[in-house]
């Protein structure tokens, strides 16, 4: 069995064998660091004049990174791509190849737990050609193309199948390759992952409760807890179509000057979705735009403590999602505002 078959069949299995262990969740913002190793391809290395042409390696490398949400990240990397060997009529030669690049990654949700991404940069390689009483070196920059696919292993550590290529690097004297890389890779992020709230948990439900009479004053009926809704009819779309970046942050403001001024107010922040695409997805979706609107809460100061998320997918509809108009009031994050009868 060569590499590439060998890493092939255990990247499956390892995709395979993680995806019980996750939960869905989301991660924030934050750092990670990481390692990779797997099969080296450099594409084009050997001259039609060889005898005999090694162009597979083992390529290894590591990188690091910094996500600037759940979507978009800047990741850097230091490789080693593998070495190429081929004999020629009159000697051998021996190619050595390493690389050092920068690129813009984006990360998509695939299926369930497993996220897509992909990377364009650029990337510095340093090559050197030797044998036969012959030492070409050289460097240079070329554009860097990169794909795969990640899974949670637990809130902190990630695993990575991810494919890698790197466009004509070298000279007319030395030759030009192309490398390609195909490999395994683990990232411990700094940030671990939000767990919210399961969506078989429902949310505190918006009633009147009236406790038990007290034999001399007569109690009072607790408040009902306060209902905001906000959908597309209120100022605009509160997120972009099929997106969970916030671009409507003023209308969700009335929610966040309530929660400074009133510390001891509790908030359940629970999103939904029309009912366009698969409910798996939704149910997704709606976790993730929920998570992201307590995260912009907590940017503005209101603690954890004080926050719960849910997601409710397209389960819940206020309006019919056989229409445009009923799609956007179903779009919606409500905001269920308890604890008014506690305060310091």
């Amino acid at each position: 069995m060569n590499t590439f078959t060998f890493l092939t069949r255990f990247s499956a299995f390892f995709l395979m064998a993680t995806c019980p262990w996750v939960v869905a969740n989301e991660r924030d913002e934050g750092a990670y660091l990481g390692a990779r190793a797997g099969y080296s391809y450099n594409q084009e290395s050997c001259l039609e004049a060889t005898i005999e042409c090694d162009k597979d390696d083992v390529g290894y490398g590591i990188f690091g990174g910094y996500d600037f949400n759940p979507r978009w990240g800047l990741e850097f990397s230091l490789n080693d791509i593998g070495d190429s060997k081929a004999h020629y009529p009159d000697g051998e030669l021996e190619g050595e190849l390493r690389s050092a690049d920068l690129s813009l990654k984006y990360t998509h949700p695939l299926w369930k737990q497993w996220d897509i991404y992909g990377k364009l940069g650029a990337a510095y390689w340093d090559a050197e050609v030797s044998g036969n009483n012959v030492s070409i070196k050289d460097d240079g920059f070329r554009p860097l193309l990169g794909a795969g696919i990640q899974v949670p292993l637990s809130a902190h550590l990630i695993g990575r199948l991810e494919y890698q290529y790197i466009d004509q690097v070298g000279n007319d004297i030395m030759g030009h390759t192309n490398p390609h890389f195909l490999g395994l890779a683990l990232v411990w992020h700094f940030s671990p992952l939000t767990q919210p709230a399961k969506p078989s948990d429902p949310p505190p439900p918006v009633v009147a409760v009236t406790p038990e009479p007290e034999p001399v004053v007569e109690a009072q009926p607790e408040p009902e807890p306060l209902r905001i809704v906000i959908d597309e009819q209120m100022g605009g779309p509160l997120f972009e179509f099929d997106k969970a970046e916030i671009r409507n942050t003023a209308a969700i403001d009335q929610v966040v000057n309530m929660l400074q001024e009133k510390t001891y107010l509790q908030v359940s922040v629970i999103g939904h979705t029309d009912a366009r695409g698969s409910a798996e997805y939704n149910q997704r979706l709606s976790e993730t735009r929920a998570n992201v609107v307590a995260k912009y809460l907590r940017a503005k100061g209101v603690t954890l403590d004080r926050i719960k998320v849910f997601g409710m997918g397209e389960d819940q509809p206020i309006a019919d999602n056989d229409t445009d108009e009923g799609r956007a009031r179903n779009r919606r994050v409500e905001f269920i505002i308890t604890g008014t009868q506690t305060q310091p």
